[in-house]
C-alpha cells in the first residue's frame, strides 16, 4: 500500500480545505471525536489525536506520536473505522450492536507500526425497509444514537432513514382532497410501516394519532441530522407513485393502476408517474420532507416491488419520470433502488440515467447465476447480503461466498459497476461477526 499524506490537526479542530490536499475537502473531526468519548468514554477519548487525509476514496492510518494515538482518515467513518481496527487489532478489544468488550489497559498502547488500510469501493450502505419495524419501531433516539456510532464505527457511510415519512404523507395527501383524519386511518402503525412504504399495505392498526406523527418526525430528523454529523448520508424514502385507492376519483385527471393485494393486505395504488399529477404530488412531497428531515443526496424507491402491477403504464417511461420527479427536487441525487426478485426491472435500467443510480444488491450471497454488470448495464450496485429474514435471530452467514464473489466480481475482465457493500438484514441486533465481515470486506 503507498504511503499517505497525513495533514494533522488536534482533537476539537478542523482541517483547512487549503490544507486538505487533493480530494474532498476538509472535515470537521469532532464528531468523530464525540462517538469516541460515548464508545470508550472521555478518559480514552482524550488520548486520541484525530487528522484528516486527502483523497477520493475513504482511507484511514493509525499511529502514534509523542506517547498518543494517532488517527487520520479521509472522513469521519474512516476515522472510525481506524479506530475499531485499532481496538480488534491492537487491543483485543470489539464493539458490536449487541455488545462490547472493552477490557482496556489504563494507557492505550500505541501500534508497533503505522496501520494503514483504504476501501476499494465508494458506497458502504446499511439498512433493510423492513428493519425499523421487526427491530424497534419505538426506539428512542438514544437507541438510534447506538446504532448510529456502531455503524459509523464500522465505516458505513450511507444509511436507509424512513423515520419521520408518515409525516410527509400526512402533509402532502391533505393538499390533495384528503383530511387529516382520512390520511391517519390509511398510514399503518409504526410497527407496520416499512411494508407500507414498499407499497405493500395501507389501512392496518387503529388510526395513528396526529401527535405520533409529529414526535416521529422530530425523531427522524434528530436522526437524520445525527448521520450526517458523523459523514453518514442518509437515504430517504422518495416518491415514486404511492397513494391511497380512491386518488384517482379526488384528483381529476389523475391516473392510478390498482396493486391488489399483498400477503392478504390491501396495497395502495400506483400514481402512474407519466401523468402530470404525478409531478404534482412528487413536487409537494419533496417539499415537505425538505423542511421536516432535511434534504438529502440519496432517496430510496422500490418500483413495483414484490408483484407490482404496471398495468399499461410503460414501466420505462414511468421510471424516468419518477427520476426526473427527483432530479427536479433534488439534483444529482441519486435513486437508491433494491436488487431483489425481478427488481430493478430491465425496462428499468434500460431507460433511466444509470449513472444517478444505484442498486444495492440484497441476492448478492444466494445460489444464482446472475452477471450483474450485464443484467444491470453497468449500474453501479453494491455487493449485499440479507442474511437474517423476520427478524430472527439467526446464526450464520455465507460469508465464504461473500469473500469469494465480492473479489471475483470486482475482478472481472473490462471492468465492473461494482462500487459498494450493503448491510441488510431485515432486523439488526444480531450476528455481529456477519455486520464486522462484511463491512471490512472491502
Amino acid at each position: 500500500m503507498s504511503v499517505l499524506l497525513v495533514i494533522g490537526v488536534l482533537p476539537g479542530t478542523t482541517a483547512s480545505a487549503d490544507t486538505a490536499g487533493r480530494g474532498r475537502p476538509a472535515f470537521d473531526v469532532r464528531p468523530a471525536h464525540e462517538v469516541i468519548k460515548r464508545l470508550v468514554g472521555p478518559r480514552y477519548a482524550a488520548q486520541v489525536s484525530l487528522e484528516t487525509l486527502p483523497g477520493d476514496r475513504d482511507a484511514f492510518r493509525v499511529s502514534g506520536r509523542h506517547r498518543r494515538l494517532v488517527l487520520a482518515g479521509s472522513s469521519t467513518p474512516a476515522l472510525l473505522m481506524g479506530f475499531n481496527w485499532y481496538l480488534k487489532h491492537v487491543v483485543k478489544a470489539d464493539i458490536s450492536w449487541t455488545g462490547d468488550q472493552l477490557d482496556l489497559p489504563k494507557r492505550l498502547p500505541l501500534p508497533a507500526r503505522p496501520i494503514e488500510q483504504s476501501s476499494v469501493v465508494k458506497h458502504r450502505f446499511a439498512g433493510n425497509d423492513t428493519e425499523d419495524g421487526y427491530s424497534g419501531p419505538y426506539r428512542t433516539f438514544e437507541d438510534w444514537e447506538r446504532l448510529i456510532d456502531v455503524y459509523a464505527l464500522h465505516g458505513v457511510n450511507e444509511m436507509f432513514m424512513p423515520v419521520g415519512t408518515e409525516a410527509v404523507y400526512f402533509e402532502t395527501l391533505q393538499s390533495f382532497g384528503y383530511s387529516a383524519d382520512e390520511v391517519r386511518s390509511w398510514i399503518p402503525g409504526a410497527g407496520y410501516q416499512p411494508w407500507w412504504l414498499l407499497q405493500n399495505m395501507s389501512n392496518f392498526t387503529s388510526p395513528i394519532s396526529e401527535d405520533q406523527i409529529r414526535d416521529r418526525a422530530k425523531l427522524g430528523r434528530r436522526i437524520a441530522d445525527r448521520m450526517r454529523q458523523v459523514g453518514i448520508t442518509p437515504v430517504l424514502p422518495g416518491y415514486f407513485g404511492t397513494v391511497p385507492t380512491d386518488f384517482e376519483t379526488r384528483n381529476p385527471g389523475a391516473v392510478t393502476v390498482p396493486q391488489g393485494t399483498w400477503q392478504g393486505f390491501t396495497r395502495p395504488d400506483w400514481l402512474a408517474p407519466t401523468n402530470p399529477v404525478f409531478g404534482k404530488v412528487a413536487e409537494r412531497f419533496y417539499g415537505v420532507q425538505d423542511r421536516l428531515l432535511g434534504k438529502s443526496t440519496m432517496y430510496k424507491m422500490d418500483l413495483l416491488h414484490e408483484g407490482g402491477k404496471a398495468g399499461d403504464i410503460p414501466v420505462g417511461r414511468a421510471s424516468v419520470a419518477v427520476q426526473d420527479a427527483l432530479e427536479k427536487a433534488h439534483p444529482g441525487a441519486t435513486w437508491v433502488i433494491l436488487g431483489w426478485q425481478s427488481n430493478p426491472r430491465a425496462e428499468t435500467v434500460a431507460a433511466v440515467d444509470r449513472s444517478r443510480m444505484l442498486i444495492v444488491d440484497g441476492l448478492s450471497d444466494r445460489a444464482l447465476k446472475v452477471d450483474r454488470d450485464a443484467d444491470w448495464k453497468g449500474t453501479p450496485y453494491a455487493f449485499g447480503s440479507i442474511w437474517n429474514f423476520g427478524g430472527n435471530s439467526t446464526v450464520g452467514a455465507p460469508v465464504g461466498a461473500w469473500n469469494e464473489r465480492f473479489w471475483a466480481w470486482r475482478a472481472r475482465a473490462g471492468g465492473s459497476a461494482l462500487d459498494g457493500i450493503a448491510i441488510m438484514p431485515e432486523a439488526s441486533y444480531n450476528n455481529p461477526v456477519a455486520v464486522e465481515f462484511l463491512a471490512e470486506l472491502p
